[in-house]
């Protein structure tokens, strides 16, 4: 089995989390080039993961490039995503682009559309759907626990966990706030718990009255000076098979959720579910009538690697082996459709029709 020659693009905090520790697990593949504009930054990466034989750069074209890079993985800020991605595809290497996978649906059309014509393989970084607690509730719906599925909640309400570092406050910078941030994930959940992608309309809101609060927020302090996106957003997704799904999100809220990060509750015509805690990600609770009465029961979950592992795992076997990556770019593209659809409902007012 060929070993593969990885680069990262953008060595922050999503690199140092999860796609580095994950890929130096594997012996399939060597991280032989860090990328980065702050090239100190670069090398305490370097020097922390013990990566002696990698090169550091800050000039991202020249990764593109280099014939000797089979994979690239773009761990930059949002804006960037798309050129990036294209070039790196165009001089035929595969692309492991984090979420959203694009700031524009445009943008994302282009990026799976190039990725078709030059035979590479692409996908972007919706990890969350592999925790426990998601991947019980999908067997169960496979299996047909809760009958004709008619209703998802998918909330993130983080209470005090603005990202007050990098540009995540910048609209250039970032593209948008939560919606670019943890918008991707809560939107992505229902969709691949019940394999469906089809969307009808969307109607959505979004909020920014929590930038002059920073007081209690558990990252730091920002600048609410140097803040023009949103802090929360409220979505309704309806299918064209009729299931409608409510997303709540948001970095600050005075509103308290027992989970640190990111639920799931399905309604279903024979039974529903939802995530709880102590450790909402691997517990399930499932509700049904048996013999005419409401029955509850809590479901401990577990799994044999995180979602983080799951995630690139399945993206380098896909490589290795010819398959599909966990996360398919369409299914990517579409959640930028609908973060986009989000913001153009939230400043019109206006429910927002797809073809």
């Amino acid at each position: 089995m060929k070993t593969l020659n990885i680069a990262i693009i953008g060595t922050g905090t999503i690199a140092r989390e999860k796609h580095i520790p994950c890929l130096v697990k594997r012996d399939d593949v060597k991280i032989t080039v860090l990328c980065d504009i702050d090239t100190e930054k670069a090398e305490a990466v370097k020097k922390e993961f013990g990566l002696d034989d990698a090169v550091i750069c800050d000039d991202y074209h020249k990764v593109c490039a280099d014939p000797d890079i089979d994979v690239v993985h773009v761990l930059t800020p949002n804006p960037l995503h798309c050129p990036i991605t294209i070039e790196a595809l165009e001089n035929g290497k595969h692309v492991h682009c984090e979420k959203p996978m694009a700031c524009t649906y445009a943008d994302a059309r282009k990026m799976v559309e190039t990725a078709k014509r030059v035979g590479k393989k692409l996908t972007s970084g919706t990890q969350w759907r592999y925790q426990p607690a998601p991947m019980k509730m999908k067997e169960m719906i496979k299996e047909g626990k809760f009958g004709d599925i008619y209703y998802i909640k998918s909330s993130q309400l983080r209470g005090r966990r603005l990202p007050a570092y990098g540009v995540y406050t910048s609209k250039t910078g970032n593209g948008g706030g939560m919606l670019m941030d943890g918008g991707p994930h809560s939107i992505d959940l229902p969709m691949w718990l019940t394999d469906n992608y089809d969307v009808q309309s969307v109607r959505g809101v979004t909020f920014d009255r929590m930038k002059n609060h920073t007081e209690g927020n558990a990252l730091g302090a920002w600048d609410p000076d140097h803040f023009d996106v949103e802090d929360s957003f409220m979505a309704m997704i309806t299918m064209k098979n009729g299931m409608l799904i409510y997303v709540e999100c948001a970095w600050v809220i005075n509103m308290l959720q027992e989970a640190p990060g990111m639920t799931a509750a399905i309604a279903g015509t024979k039974a529903g579910a939802d995530m709880v805690g102590p450790g909402f990600e691997n517990h399930v609770r499932v509700n049904e009538i048996v013999d005419g009465k409401m029955v509850i029961d809590s479901i401990e979950c577990s799994a044999d690697q995180s979602m983080h592992e799951y995630d690139i795992n399945h993206w380098i076997d896909a490589i290795q082996n010819g398959g599909e990556p966990a996360v398919l770019p369409e299914q990517a593209a579409t959640l930028v459709r609908v973060i986009e659809a989000i913001y153009k409902s939230a400043a019109t007012g206006q429910t927002i029709f797809f073809d």
